[in-house]
Order: C-alpha cells, then structure tokens, then sequence
C-alpha cells in the first residue's frame, strides 16, 4: 500500500474516532427532561417567593461568650394542627415563612405557601373580626366572582371539616368551611370561585373567603394562605387553586417545585420543572397514598456515624408552611442527648441557657461551624443532608444590623414534618403525575456544599459522573492523537 494511501486511512480512522468521542461527550452533556419539557407544550410559569417574619424578634444587647438572648416578648411556642390530623406540634423557633404575591378577581394578596394544608383563604369583605388596614376580598369587584351554593358538586371538605351545610341539610345556604389550629385560633367562611392570576397565567379556581377570624391567623405577614396540599386524590376536599387550574386547562400539569436559598427565598415553579433551578439530577421517592399530605418513606436518619431508627419517625411530611424541622418525640430527644454527648465542648449545648430552650441564640456561624450535618434516607435511595447552617436558622432581629443564628429543629408528637429548614438548598419537586417527592441540588447549593457530603454518589451521581466522562473523553482523544502520530512515524521510518 502507497504511503499516501496509508496516511489517508489513518487520517480517516482518527476522524471517527473523534467523532465518536465528541458524540459520546454530547450525549453525557444532554439532558433528556429538557427534550421533554421543550416538546410537551405545556404550560409552566415561576412565582418569586419572600421571607417574611412570623412575628416580633428582638435580642437582649447583652452579648456574652457568643451568646444572644431572645427577650421573654418573644411567643413561648407557636402551635399548628395539621389539616384534620389530631396533633399539635409545638414549633417553638418557627421563626418564619415563604409568601407570594397572587391576583384573585383582579386584587392583590400575599399568600403564604403552604404544602401541608389544601384550601386557600383570604378575608372577605364585611368579615367582622379580621384586622383593619389589610387587603380583604371584595366580590363586587370581579365580574368572574362566584359564590358556591351548598348543592353544588364544588361544596367540599376544607381538610378540617365538611361544610355545615351539608350537616345540616341545608341545600338552599352558600357552601360554608371551617378550619381550625392547634393555638386555638380557627376561621370560618365562604366558598368562592374566582379567577386568579398568576405571572399572567389565569384560570377559575376555588378557594374559602373568611367572614370570620378567630386567633392570630396570617396577617400581617402575609393576607391569606394558600395551599398547595394533595387533592387530586381526595373527592372530599375543595381542590387547591392549582389543582383547580390543572383542572380546566390540560396543558397545565399537576407538577410544581420550591427552590429555596439558605434565606428562605427563592421560587415557586407552577405545572414544570425548572432547569435552571437545579444542577444534576432529580432524585424520586414514592408519595405515600392516603391523605391530603406529601407523605413520603423514611429508611433512615443518620448523624455523624450513629443511626436513629428510621420506624421511629413516624408520619413523615415535606411542609413549605412549616419553617422547621419537626422530628418525633423519641427522635428528637435521643438527637439531643447525641448532641450533649459529642458536642458538649461548644457553648450552650450543655451548659444553662441551652439553644434547645429557643431562648438563646449563637452570635455568629462560625459559632457552630463544627456541628454535624444530618444525613436522610428516603424509599426509592434517596439521600438527602442537611448541613448545620439549614437547622440553625439565620434570625434577623428587629433592631438594625443585629442577627442571630438560632435553633430550627423542634420536638413533635407522632409525625416528623420536613420544612423550610429542610427545604433550603434544594429543588425539591412535588409530583401529583407520577405521585412521587423530587429533590435535586439547587443550583447555588453546589459549592455550598449541599448534599451527602460522605458519599456524593449517594445524592448526585449524574452530575459528578459527567465530569469524569468529560476527563475521560479529553483522555482518549489525547491518546487517539499522540497513537496516529506514532504509527505515521514508524511508517515513515
């Protein structure tokens, strides 16, 4: 064979190699959901969410040792009974909550986002017991304004209870709801249908108008709430505003995620994933089938090198509106005795006043830097890790310039709740399609750290996988290329 000939075989060998290599790398780099998405046509829109406090916080000025001191202005406990469960979970540092700005029959609200309750309320107009000076729902305003009779198919349970109405037979009366929480505080209405508007997206939904409010119920942090809990499979209960706008639109998916930073902020993606809210992969567990709530399957609570017994926490539920981490009486106290035990060295742990009393504060994060993170396992392999600046909440006091980092676990009853202290730092998906609970690495979080910091394959293994791939292709081109220039080299010789 000429010399020529051989050269040009060898030039076209070496094509298809990097070909097949660049092929290979594109393919590793290509994310398939993104095809998906793209070619749905779905509807999908994104809702910015803010932080607003639950209620007053201000510090002693008397800073010692690192040590802040809430002052006793502060609410002892802050109580929640959630939906018709029978439990009140004391959330004695539920220092906040994650709010966002809706239209309903053309008016402005602040809504707080609530993944462990189903109906949306606002205050009614003529409500005579709820706060001045704050926005209320005004039907005469819209001309899309409906109210529900008790006879309609639409006059439903509120998750508390069903409509007194249908109690008593009467047919002829408006649709009623009542919901009632674990602080006493409780509210009473209506049944409305109405437009809503969300970053111009705009469909009917229904939701309760409160005539009454007993307690201390959203304002002024935020107007109303809105729930986003499970209907879809529950006839019973009145569906949630988007289950609602899933409803009359099928281009509208029963599929929405919270992105939350380590501030709480973030956003509330509607009927989509969003891409850019995440690095990664998703990572799925099963949504346990009965109820109203994102139940999902522990199979394991890991701290340092010690497990607690996964069948020891009870119910578990992912909750927006819960700012803590709620874990199960005998889960939470063997957590804190594992704290006085190895951790004993740094101040307040063992010593009066302790941050387990919600009393006193660290001053600073690096106060803390050294506590552990606490290592999750869900059905399906899900690992999930929450590092110690999610669970010592970042409290902005009302005196200028002045915070504290305060603990943001509490002790509950039967039921572990996964909030926003859980939440931060990742993309976590709620799937009514597929009925499952996603969870993926915020697209912030990667050099935060965030995720299962003593085996990443755990969590992520597509993200790191990609990498090497990437390291590998390079590799094998570079050998690819130094391999032709030997072989023409020995030919020539």
């Amino acid at each position: 064979m000429k010399l020529s000939n051989i050269l040009l075989v060898i030039f076209l060998l070496s094509i298809n190699i990097i070909k097949g290599s660049t092929t290979e790398l594109n393919t590793h780099n290509l994310n398939i959901d993104d095809i998906e998405q793209d070619q749905d046509g779905g509807i999908g829109f994104d809702l910015p969410l803010t932080i607003e406090s639950r209620y007053s916080v201000e510090f002693d000025r008397n800073i010692e040792n690192g040590m802040m001191t809430l002052k006793p202005t502060q609410p002892s406990n802050y109580k929640r009974n959630p939906l018709s469960k029978n439990i009140d979970v004391d959330m004695q540092g539920n220092f906040y909550q994650i709010n966002v700005n809706v239209l309903i029959g053309q008016q402005k609200f602040i809504l707080q986002v609530d993944t462990g309750s189903t109906l949306t309320a606002i205050p009614l107009k003529g409500c005579n017991s709820c706060k001045d000076n704050r926005p209320i729902y005004d039907p005469a305003l819209s001309p899309t304004s409906q109210l529900i009779p008790c006879s309609s198919d639409k006059c439903l349970g509120s998750g508390s209870a069903s409509p007194s109405c249908k109690l008593h037979q009467n047919a002829k009366s408006t649709c009623d709801f009542i919901i009632l929480y674990g602080d006493g505080s409780k509210i009473k209405g209506k049944v409305f249908s109405d437009e809503i508007t969300m970053n111009g997206v705009s469909s009917i939904i229904y939701f309760g108008a409160n005539v009454e409010e007993i307690g201390a119920f959203e304002y002024p942090r935020a107007d109303g709430i809105m729930g986003l809990g499970r209907t879809s499979n529950n006839k019973n209960l009145v569906p949630t505003i988007f289950d609602s706008m899933v409803r009359a639109n099928s281009s509208i998916k029963n599929i929405f995620g919270i992105y939350l930073d380590y501030h709480g902020q973030g956003y509330l993606s509607l009927g989509k994933i969003n891409h850019h809210y995440y690095t990664g992969s998703i990572q799925y567990t099963p949504i346990q089938p009965a109820g109203p709530f994102y139940a999902i399957k522990p199979t394991s609570f890991r701290v340092d090198n010690t497990s607690f017994p996964a069948n020891s926490m009870g119910q578990v539920i992912v909750d927006s509106g819960t700012s803590d981490l709620i874990l199960t009486a005998r889960v939470y106290d063997h957590l804190i005795q594992y704290f006085r035990k190895h951790y004993c060295h740094i101040d307040m742990v063992c010593n009066y006043p302790s941050i387990f009393s919600s009393r006193v504060c660290f001053e600073k994060e690096e106060d803390f830097a050294s506590f552990p993170w606490l290592h999750f396992g869900f059905e399906g392999g899900v690992r999930i890790a929450i590092p110690p600046k999610n669970y010592m909440i970042k409290t902005e006091s009302n005196q200028q310039g002045v915070y504290g980092y305060c603990w943001g676990i509490d002790r509950g009853d039967e039921m572990t709740i996964l909030g926003d202290v859980f939440m931060r730092g990742y993309y976590t998906i709620f799937d009514n399609v597929e009925n499952r609970v996603g969870f993926a690495i915020g697209k912030n979080s990667k050099n935060s750290n965030v995720g299962d910091i003593t085996d990443i394959n755990q969590f992520d293994p597509t993200y790191y996988r990609n990498d090497g791939n990437k390291q590998n292709n390079i590799n094998y081109l570079s050998f690819s290329f130094i391999s032709i220039i030997l072989i023409i080299n020995l030919i020539l010789l």
